[in-house]
Formats: C-alpha cells, sequence, structure tokens
C-alpha cells in the first residue's frame, strides 16, 4: 500500500485571507488611441475656428484692367479691398454671407469637448461612462466638421463658375487661405473618427484570480491532507536516585548494619 501523497502545508487562519486585488489599469497600447483622438481633436478644433475668420472666397471685378471691386467673405462677414459705390453699398447691405462659421464653431466646440473628456478618461476603461462620452462627442463634432466642411466645398465650387470674362469687365471668383485651412482641419477631424472608433476597442480582460495563492496550491480531491503529529508535552523531572556506594565502602556495611523498616530493632537483634 503506498504512502498518501504529501501535500504543500496550507495556512488556515486570518493569514490565509487573500488581500482583495485592485482592478488593473488597461494596458497602454489600448489607451493610445484615445489619446491621439483627443489630441487630433483639439487640433481639428483650432483648425477650424482659425479657419472661419480668415477669407474663404475672394471676388474681383475688373473693367479695362482696372480692378473696380474687391472684396472676401469669411464663415461671419464680408470684408472689401476697395469701397465700393453707393449703389452697390446698398446692394450688399441688403443681402448677407452663408454665415457656416455658427454650425463649424458648434462642430469645434463638441471637439473641445470630447477631448477635455477623453484627457480626463485617459487611465480608464474604454467601456467606462467617461470614455464612452469622449468618444461619441468626439465622433459627433468631427462628423460635424467634415460636413459643414463639404457644403462650403460645394458652395465654393458653385461660385468659381460664375466667373466671366467679356474683354471689357471680367469677374473672377477665387478660394481664401481660410478654406485651405478649413480643409486641413476637415482632414484631421475625419482621422479623429477613426482614432474614436479604433478607441472603442475593448481591453483584453484580466486573468481569473486563483482562489488559492499559488505558493500554497489546494489539496487534490480524493487526497487524505497529511497528518502532523502533535508535540508531547515535557514530563516534569524526577529527583535523580542517590549513587549506589562502592562495594566494600564503610558507607555499604552501615547500610548493611542499618536495620530495615520491616525488623525494627529489638533487644534481641541489636
Amino acid at each position: 500500500m503506498s504512502a498518501p501523497q504529501q501535500q504543500p502545508y496550507q495556512p488556515t487562519g486570518p493569514f490565509s485571507a487573500i488581500p482583495p486585488v485592485a482592478a488593473p489599469r488597461p494596458p497602454s497600447d489600448a489607451r493610445l488611441p484615445r489619446l491621439f483622438a483627443a489630441m487630433m481633436g483639439v487640433f481639428a478644433g483650432l483648425l477650424v475656428l482659425l479657419a472661419t475668420f480668415l477669407p474663404q472666397s475672394t471676388y474681383e471685378q475688373l473693367s479695362e484692367g482696372k480692378p473696380v471691386t474687391k472684396l472676401a467673405e469669411t464663415g461671419w462677414t464680408r470684408t472689401f479691398d476697395i469701397e465700393p459705390s453707393t449703389e452697390e453699398k446698398e446692394f450688399y447691405d441688403k443681402t448677407h454671407v452663408a454665415r457656416y462659421g455658427i454650425p463649424l464653431s458648434a462642430a469645434a466646440l463638441t471637439l473641445f469637448a470630447g477631448a477635455a473628456v477623453g484627457f480626463a478618461a485617459y487611465r480608464r476603461s474604454s467601456t467606462s461612462i467617461a470614455a464612452t462620452t469622449s468618444r461619441t462627442l468626439l465622433v459627433a463634432g468631427g462628423a460635424g466638421t467634415a460636413i459643414g466642411v463639404w457644403m462650403l466645398g460645394m458652395d465654393i465650387s458653385a461660385s468659381l463658375s460664375f466667373g466671366q470674362d467679356t474683354g471689357r469687365f471680367v469677374s473672377r471668383y477665387g478660394t481664401g487661405s481660410g478654406f485651405w485651412i478649413l480643409l486641413a482641419g476637415g482632414l484631421v477631424a475625419l482621422l479623429t473618427i477613426g482614432l474614436a472608433i479604433v478607441a472603442n476597442r475593448r481591453e483584453p480582460a484580466p486573468p481569473r484570480q486563483a482562489p488559492y495563492p499559488v505558493a500554497y496550491p489546494p489539496y487534490a480531491p480524493g487526497v487524505p491532507q497529511q497528518q502532523y503529529p502533535q508535540q508531547q508535552q515535557p514530563q516534569p523531572d524526577e529527583p535523580p536516585s542517590p549513587p549506589t556506594p562502592p562495594a566494600g565502602s564503610a558507607l555499604q556495611q552501615q547500610d548493611i548494619l542499618r536495620p530495615s523498616p520491616d525488623n525494627p530493632p529489638r533487644p534481641d537483634n541489636m
């Protein structure tokens, strides 16, 4: 019969309790897309806001080679490089530019809000409320920016076809620096959308914690636990017996001549 398998000692009592382990942070490679998305959101918002205050479209009219009208339109208003005549000024006062600055600014503010929440939720899981809110704001702001840039580009493209050249009068439509900056902001906004969608990737689930410490594996089923013998209590020491005197010594002869307790001294044996 084989001896029972010996198992490592497993502590019991308060020392055997496993301390609670805090939830691990998501790995850095899973948090980087969220960080880049927030950074690109801020960059796109700055480009869009700057572009709304710069000339987006230009118009110039020449008469016999001499400029008579020259103006530029931004996302908010119209500016004149050559002061128009009284009739032209009355005409322009009755009309206004398409204020693309309003929807574009709203989209930029949405990007800023999504980036701020994204920076705050950088160390949290991608399934947290803050990370989900940041992703939603970045996607919404990026989509609004891309749509606004596309609509403004279609409007400017249509105005370019209005140019005329009759020999005496020449009308020229063009694009300003604000349009190209706004176009760059739209491309960055599309990149922000892609990074925000990639940031939705779930982090790998942490390994499941074992119910026992690694250093103390549980006993296998069906194997009896190792019984440890109890330590015997030490017995009190008995007083040592007196040493036996050597044979022939005076002490031994005295013991022989000494009457025993069973035979008390009497006159006849003394």
